[in-house]
């Protein structure tokens, strides 16, 4: 397992500037680092894994951003469930975000809300609510090797730091720890920057601190509210070749039109287009997702059956979402290099039909 680096911020992953991790450890490194006069609040150094403590230095952004005024635009507040979440607003639009798992609750405007959350969403310590954007990493659906481990990886259950504001504007980080190498033996950074204007933009980076390779997957697994399953489509995946993975699919259907849902549906498309778009006549609305990063979709209706093994779930949910997901998993993993940064972004744009 690897140790803890010294020279990582233990809360974002970032380079914490230590003039005495720089040092290998001597103390008289610090007479000149920024830390020497800073104070850094109880309430990060909380926040620290306890194999880091006293012994990787928090980053000065971090410091910075505890005690800072939100930029214009951004408020700190709570979620549904009273945790701690950051609120976005642009004009009449608004965008919540949980700090556990840097998960998009909601996403509104004059027309409502564009995302959908599940009858029964349970705001719970360490799990994701099924709805909004839970973003996956670093391995998409269950572990290759061990369904033991959490599905669709760890990033969803663990808390985010936030690291910067700007105007309607969060970037929320993660890093590895004592408990991710557990799961996953790598060291890595994550940060999420979400930007609501007329559309709501989502970047995923991730950087690999280590001295080796390694390989993830990663989603963005958008829940879109839909109003009427029976009467939406998704339209730009015509002709792009999928696989099947619902149990009760489907008995055929034609590639080379838009995918419409007649029962439980969960291809995932290898190849994807660089924008997407989902009708949802029922609603009034299209939402067009842009992503040329992402060379992997997913199209995912559990239908009754399914949905009724499904937490959180009430028995006629399915009715009213499905789930369009911008990734990049199974055979459009990436491997990303020592001091590389891998960089996803999605751009949804809503529009009245």
């Amino acid at each position: 397992m690897n140790e803890t680096r010294t020279d990582r911020c233990p809360l974002c992953g970032a380079d914490n500037a230590c003039a005495m991790a720089r040092a290998g450890g001597d103390p008289a490194a610090c007479e000149g680092c920024w830390c020497r006069d800073a104070t850094i609040p109880e309430s990060l150094i909380a926040r620290v894994p306890g194999a880091a403590r006293g012994r990787a230095c928090i980053c000065a952004r971090c410091v910075s951003m505890e005690a800072a005024t939100p930029a214009p635009g951004v408020r700190f507040t709570v979620d549904p469930g009273g945790r701690p979440a950051i609120e976005l607003t642009h004009g009449r639009n608004r965008a919540l975000i949980a700090r556990l798992g840097a998960q998009v609750l909601s996403w509104s405007g004059p027309d409502g809300d564009a995302l959908w959350t599940a009858s029964g969403a349970a705001y719970d310590d360490g799990a994701p609510v099924r709805g909004g954007v839970p973003v996956v990493f670093p391995w998409f659906g269950d572990h290759a090797e061990d369904a033991s481990k959490p599905a669709h990886g760890f990033a969803r259950g663990r808390e985010w730091t936030v690291v910067a504001t700007s105007a309607s504007s969060v970037t929320l980080a993660v890093r590895d720890d004592e408990q991710t190498r557990t799961l996953w033996p790598h060291e890595f950074s994550v940060e999420l920057e979400v930007t609501l204007r007329d559309t709501l933009q989502v970047t995923m980076r991730v950087d690999n601190p280590s001295a080796e390779n390694f390989t993830f997957e990663q989603a963005l697994h958008t829940y879109f509210a839909v109003g009427d399953i029976q009467t939406a489509s998704v339209r730009g995946l015509e002709g792009v070749p999928c696989t099947e993975h619902a149990r009760a699919p489907e008995a055929g259907w034609d590639p080379a039109v838009p995918l419409r849902f007649r029962a439980e549906t969960d291809r995932v498309f290898q190849g994807a287009p660089a924008a997407i778009t989902l009708d949802a006549p029922a609603l009034g609305r299209e939402v067009t997702l842009t992503a040329p990063a992402a060379r992997s979709a997913i199209v995912w209706n559990p239908w009754p059956v399914k949905a009724a093994t499904l937490s959180q779930m009430a028995p006629d949910d399915w009715q009213a979402f499905c789930c369009v997901e911008t990734a990049n998993c199974k055979e459009n993993a990436v491997t990303l290099a020592p001091g590389q940064r891998h960089q996803l972004t999605l751009t949804l744009r809503r529009a009245q039909r």
